[in-house]
């Protein structure tokens, strides 16, 4: 079936007709700037206090790194000889006697993904989050200032950076083109457009800077959208996260590239009640995350609906998909929403996902607190706090998305 919805192009990207961007910013797409003003005026409750400790610690500690690695720096080329196109192994695949990377073990990581580009992005990816959030709430120009360098190295600097192309994401070592599912590996440049947007009043990222990445991920978009059809990933016998965070990508690739009539286009991406359709059932569950790490899975894909769903509420224009989450039952994933909440309280997780021993339940946040937000939830909102309340830290979720009371309140 991938070989229907995935080819390797031939086209060379840089060889396409780019449109003249602006220098303007109309993000960011995913985070409510409104809602990090009502954190930053809200600095001295207790949690917020505690969040942003954590974050500005974590910025430091960035500040002081030099050991940042990019795609240039793997000591294996890639099969195209280019050592500037991104590469990365697949996870869960072992070499067989013959040293072919045939033995899929699911579940269990291959230590070799670690000599690739996989977790370099990673890397930057958060370090730069973490930074342009540190920026927004403290205006301090050092953040700003790493920040916007790593963004250059990777995605500028002649010497080090990538070709806007996953051409080889996720190859199994013995074959020479990358699998469908490598596209997951882009979901960290998500955060890159995000933080670009916190970015933009600093003089150390500039409006041409800003139009340079408009370009870069114009190219990549426009590669995305030629290796995969709208429905990759998402058929009545497979339906699975990575059709979910495919999604969420080309949604935040045409928005920051000025392609917002793409969004709500079946020919770019095909509308969120049909994927849910296919994804959920009544009650909940996923069946197409039935896996070994199913717990992992099913939250997983559930993050990448909220990411989906912040995208499209906050939209100025008329969203095709935003009065189907807009309802009771969220498009039909509130049963699922709702299985976490009541794990959480302390239910058994039944027939939904198999329970893992080093699963974090803080991870839930990062479906909770958008949740809460989207969907103007006190039961996600409530459950949320309660994690936070244990302990859970997870400053760049829980500064991001404020509580419903502190956002009433500013509405006031």
């Amino acid at each position: 079936m991938l070989s229907s919805i995935f080819l390797i192009s031939c086209t060379d990207p840089h060889s396409e007709s780019i449109p003249d961007f602006t220098g303007s910013n109309n993000g960011p797409y995913i985070i409510d700037i409104s809602h990090l003003e009502i954190v930053k005026d809200n600095s001295e409750d207790p949690v917020i206090q505690r969040e942003l400790q954590v974050l500005l610690n974590g910025a430091d500690r960035i500040l002081s790194r030099d050991d940042f690695q990019f795609v240039t720096d793997k000591s294996s080329i890639p099969p195209s000889g280019n050592l500037h196109d991104y590469m990365s192994i697949a996870r869960y695949l072992f070499p067989d006697s013959t040293g072919a990377y045939t033995v899929s073990r699911d579940g269990i990581t291959n230590p070799e993904i670690y000599n690739y580009d996989r977790p370099r992005l990673a890397d930057l990816s958060f370090s730069v989050y973490v930074l342009s959030l540190s920026y927004f709430f403290t205006e301090n120009e050092s953040y700003a200032e790493k920040a916007s360098k790593l963004i250059q190295n990777w995605f500028f600097k002649e010497t080090t950076r990538m070709n806007p192309n996953m051409n080889h994401a996720q190859v199994a070592k013995n074959v020479n083109t990358g699998s469908a599912q490598g596209i997951i590996d882009a979901n960290d440049l998500i955060r890159i457009i995000e933080s670009v947007s916190l970015l933009y009043d600093s003089p150390y990222w500039t409006s041409n800077m800003h139009v340079q990445l408009k370009r870069w991920f114009y190219r990549f978009g426009s590669w995305v959208t030629s290796n995969y059809n709208p429905d990759a990933f998402c058929d009545p016998s497979w339906c699975n996260n990575i059709s979910t965070w495919l999604d969420a990508q080309k949604a935040i690739y045409f928005r920051f590239t000025e392609q917002d009539d793409k969004l709500d286009s079946n020919r770019y991406i095909e509308p969120v009640s049909r994927k849910i359709a296919l994804q959920f059932d009544d009650r909940g569950k996923q069946k197409f995350e039935n896996r070994v790490l199913s717990q992992h899975y099913y939250y997983f894909n559930l993050k990448g609906f909220m990411q989906i769903a912040m995208i499209r509420k906050n939209r100025d224009a008329v969203d095709r998909d935003w009065p189907v989450l807009d309802t009771e039952n969220y498009g039909g994933i509130k049963p699922a929403l709702d299985v976490i909440v009541s794990y959480l309280e302390g239910e058994s997780a039944g027939d939904f996902f198999r329970t893992s021993g080093d699963f974090d339940n803080c991870q839930y946040l990062k479906v909770l607190k958008p949740a809460a937000v989207a969907f103007n939830s006190d039961t996600y909102d409530q459950a949320a706090r309660d994690l936070l309340n244990s302990g859970c830290n997870d400053p760049v979720i829980s500064l991001v998305y404020p509580s419903l009371a502190m956002i009433a309140e500013a509405e006031k």
